[in-house]
């Protein structure tokens, strides 16, 4: 029989969930132990996590009103992957069957990894894909070029000869590259994530921002995350009045030069909007497939259902984050 441990940050042994988030092909950096730190920190959530000597299950809990949501991650607070990683097949048994008997007002939200196997989720799971693009860097530089779409690559070059900049930059930026996100916000009627919490995570070292510059100001900017062999896309924002210089194709580009020398890979942190899909394409990237997963009980799911068509209402989409 399969046992796992359920443990809080700070009772369980971090070297056995060390140990596995180091040999676990398909682990995060959404599963690392200062990820979720910091998601708890910010958040206010309460953890619930399983694991053994080869399964990690990071959950955090959110209560509102009659509804408890068990979430890895919870929805709108930054995590762009979550779920179980076991090294072991028969594992993910164990570590789901923990959600087996939801009440009515209860649910299981999962994100997962890319290219989940997601046949481990049995009768009562629903399962919605979400596409993304993960582009491969260890090819020469002329090869990641070549790969970029005609559109992309007139993009990188108009920034270039346009005088646009790209800079790695401190946490002593932030102020500048979060007055972007605002205005991003503002022209998509969003909520965006908390200044404090791209400040934790970038002066943690789990990502690094870059800005680029046009004329010396701010122009374009984002948040990228390094976890093991690869580079991750968390966060973009730019300013409209200078979109007409592609200051965001020359920083992708300048980032994927960057990258090539230290990852092997580059996710764009998916593409469920049609735009964003339309950008992220032009890099280069291969399909890649991550999942929504949900497992909830009938009064729980109409709650979401009805969230999914309002999220984007400012005052709706606070909810998870108060």
């Amino acid at each position: 029989m399969i046992i796992l441990e359920i443990a809080t940050l700070e009772n369980l042994s971090r070297k056995k969930w060390n140990r596995v988030l180091e040999r676990a092909k398909n682990a995060t950096v959404f599963h690392s132990l200062e990820w979720l730190t910091i998601q708890k920190e910010m958040f206010s959530l309460k953890e619930m996590f399983l694991y053994s000597n080869t399964c990690i299950f990071p959950i955090f809990i959110k209560i509102k009103g009659p509804f408890k949501i068990y979430g890895s991650p919870i929805p709108e607070t930054g995590a762009l992957y979550g779920g179980p990683v076991c090294l072991k097949r028969e594992e993910y048994s164990a570590a789901l069957g923990h959600f087996k008997n939801l009440g009515l007002f209860s649910a299981l939200f999962i994100k997962t990894p890319n290219n989940f196997d997601v046949s481990v989720f049995k009768d009562g799971y629903e399962i919605e894909p979400v596409g993304n693009f993960i582009v491969d860097l260890k090819k020469s530089e002329k090869e990641l070029w070549d790969n970029l779409n005609k559109k992309t690559r007139n993009a990188v070059r108009k920034a270039a000869k346009s005088g646009v900049k790209v800079e790695f930059c401190g946490i002593e930026h932030l102020d500048d590259y979060y007055s972007m996100v605002k205005e991003v916000a503002s022209r998509g009627s969003i909520v965006p994530l908390p200044k404090r919490f791209m400040r934790k995570v970038v002066s943690s070292g789990l990502g690094r921002l870059i800005l680029a510059f046009y004329r010396g100001k701010p122009a374009a900017g984002g948040i990228f995350l390094t976890f093991k062999d690869t580079v991750t896309y968390w966060d973009g924002a730019s300013r409209y009045k200078f979109r007409a210089q592609q200051p965001s194709s020359l920083l992708q580009w300048e980032l994927i030069r960057w990258a090539r020398e230290r990852y092997r890979y580059y996710d764009l942190g998916g593409a469920g909007i049609p735009r964003i899909t339309k950008f992220k394409q032009g890099w280069g990237g291969e399909n890649a497939v991550f999942y929504r997963i949900y497992r909830e009980g009938y009064i729980a799911k109409a709650a979401r259902i009805a969230y999914q068509k309002l999220r984007y209402y400012p005052r709706v989409s606070r909810i998870f984050r108060s």
